[in-house]
């Protein structure tokens, strides 16, 4: 009987150690993780020079550079009477048709297969032109080049009479790849183009004849 009751009580010991045991484990503080402070090289880069963020509230460019629209040959604020008027050209390269010089998209473009190339725009009435303008794609990857062309005006779409002899214009990216041909007004309800080069399509490095991304004209 003695001996088992010692064997009863050492179980009960033994119980009691094991849930001791579990208790101590689970009101054990854990830790703080160690935290391994890290040491980070940055070797310089040689020519380099870093300069600080400017603090700003909207998108603009930093002190000292130039924007790009300060460049850009403007066009008058008055209407193009070009839009979507009636157009004719002569042979053209591809699919890039007459109307698409006057579709108010200058992505869009039209260019002439060979030289000389005619461009002919219908203004649908009788219009004080003052001015034309002549712009490619504004892309960089559309390179400098230099375009030469004459502007003929006519009342009657028969006879044409020469407002601005044969010259050499350069577009380039840098100044929105447009030039503007200014003159003194004159009543007409026809206007042609003439184009005679462009040293892109002489270099070979784009297109076969002339190129205008949009013609455009202004009292």
């Amino acid at each position: 009987m003695q001996k088992v009751l010692m064997i009863v009580f050492g179980v009960v010991i033994a119980a009691s150690l094991v849930v001791a045991g579990i208790a101590f484990a689970q009101e054990a503080p854990v830790p703080d993780p160690i935290e391994v402070p890290v040491t980070v090289t940055v070797t310089p880069t040689p020519n380099l020079t870093v300069v600080a963020a400017p603090d700003q509230a909207e998108p603009g460019l930093p002190e000292g550079f130039t924007d790009p629209e300060e460049n850009t040959v403007k066009m008058p604020e008055t209407e193009n009477v070009a839009v979507g008027k009636t157009v004719q050209s002569g042979a053209i390269t591809d699919v890039y048709v007459a109307a698409n010089a006057v579709d108010g998209d200058p992505l869009t473009y039209w260019e002439s297969a060979g030289f000389p190339a005619e461009y002919t725009i219908e203004l649908g009435g009788t219009y004080n032109v003052k001015t034309v303008g002549v712009c490619l794609n504004p892309a960089a990857i559309w390179a400098a080049r230099n375009q030469e062309f004459e502007i003929l005006g006519s009342t009657d779409g028969a006879v044409f009479t020469t407002i601005v002899p044969m010259t050499s214009y350069a577009f380039d990216p840098e100044t929105g790849n447009a030039v503007r041909v200014d003159f003194g007004g004159v009543d007409i309800s026809f206007i042609r183009l003439v184009f005679n080069s462009n040293t892109a399509a002489e270099s070979g490095s784009t297109g076969a004849g002339s190129q205008a991304g949009e013609i455009m004209v202004f009292e």
